[in-house]
């Protein structure tokens, strides 16, 4: 049985942060009942292509990727009938999860409180950019500009090239993973308590925490942190991006030790005693001679040669990957990184899902369901809550589904 088998999630999310929290959920067995508006339903369908066909089919790659084993269910929340079908869900859901701006919920008698009414063991989840709570609370937010506001772009890119962002949706996602583990929480408490709980989770909170030694530095020891490029703080040139005969590396000689193994595998022995270079501190001061030493080492051979060389002497290293050499790396296979679940429309291949990033001896996660098309369970999940078809009819017809 899988960890959360039995437990019932309305989804109201969409886009990326709270798709990818409930498809967490849905990966350790939850029922995941995703509610989109009829028209369109989450923005995702229509974002990172993929292909012009999988756009036009509301199935666009970000869609896809955070929305296996879910179903989808449509309704039109300010429809006048959408109060009793909701009301219906909730009674018999143990989560629901949110991700509109603070106040929408409440402007369509959806809150926590009226929800918690129906149901008082209701886990209750919000996820926004700025939380429910300050000045900021109910603007709008993506990814980049929380970014941008949590000082994580402040830190990322060069001095020469200004603040860069990372190149993924590091806030959304990070935010969603926040929100599965406070749910999880939540759960657990509920099992105790016997009562619900209300979370308020937010992108800027989950980005400032995510950085926390960085804001620690400064925080506890008035130290503002640096940018560093492709460096890492405080560890010099011999944690660096190097060019190599056939494409680039990522060296991690963090230590003593470390950098001691590297320099004398990259051909340079000598230099494991030199004053500019013995201690960390010293590779930190005279960084730039050190570069120029290894960019120099390091074009006599590939970077999966390296890569091999240091694994041999314990030293962290990896060769900077694309896509295609990620899809087929030995060690995700040999971990199931992937599940394939068969044929999708506008797919290229068989669908494959991307797993959560851990096991359990227990067995899970794993994600067992496509990604839904628009409203393809509607009348599945109405007629599991209690409607029968003419009142599924009715509803149809009026528009609110």
């Amino acid at each position: 049985m899988s960890a959360l088998s039995g437990i019932r999630v309305v989804d109201f999310t969409q886009v990326i942060a709270g798709p990818y929290a409930t498809m967490q959920l849905a990966s350790l067995g939850a029922s995941v009942i995703k509610v989109e508006h009829p028209r369109g339903g989450d923005q995702g369908r229509r974002m990172v292509a993929g292909n012009p066909d999988a756009l036009d089919a509301g199935l666009a790659a970000l869609f896809t990727s955070v929305n296996s084993g879910k179903r989808s269910l449509t309704l039109d929340l300010k429809h006048p009938q959408a109060k009793g079908v909701i009301d219906k869900l909730v009674a018999g859901a143990d989560v629901v999860v949110e991700n509109f701006k603070a106040g929408a919920m409440e402007r369509l008698g959806l809150g926590p409180d009226e929800l918690i009414a129906i149901n008082p063991k209701l886990i209750y989840c919000r996820i926004s950019g700025y939380g429910q709570s300050g000045p900021r609370a109910g603007a709008a937010a993506y990814d980049p500009v929380v970014q941008a506001a949590a000082g994580m772009m402040a830190v990322n890119g060069y001095e020469e090239t200004g603040p860069t962002k990372v190149g993924f949706w590091v806030v959304d996602a990070s935010t969603g993973v926040n929100a599965a583990f406070a749910i999880s929480a939540a759960l657990f408490r509920r099992t105790v308590s016997g009562k619900g709980e209300v979370l308020d989770v937010a992108m800027l909170d989950t980005a400032v925490s995510l950085m926390s030694p960085l804001v620690g530095l400064y925080l506890n020891y008035g130290v503002e942190p640096p940018v560093t490029g492709n460096g890492s703080p405080g560890t010099g040139g011999s944690s660096q991006v190097y060019p190599t005969g056939d494409g680039f590396i990522t060296v991690a000689a963090v230590t003593d030790a470390q950098f001691a193994a590297m320099i004398t595998e990259a051909g340079r022995p000598d230099l494991v005693d030199d004053a500019r270079f013995a201690r960390r501190e010293n590779r930190i001061q005279h960084s730039a001679e050190l570069r120029e030493v290894l960019l120099e080492c390091y074009a006599k051979d590939t970077s999966k040669g390296w890569e091999a060389r240091f694994a041999a002497v314990g030293v962290p290293c990896g060769q900077i990957s694309n896509m295609p050499q990620v899809i087929a790396d030995e060690q995700l296979a040999a971990r199931g990184a992937f599940s394939e679940l068969g044929p999708l429309e506008h797919v290229n291949e068989s669908f494959k899902a991307i797993n959560l990033g851990f096991k359990m001896s227990s067995g899970g996660p794993a994600l067992t369901r496509m990604p839904p098309s628009l409203g393809e369970h509607t009348d599945e999940v109405l007629g599991e809550f209690g409607l029968n078809e003419a009142e599924i009819s009715a509803l149809r017809q009026s528009g609110a589904i």
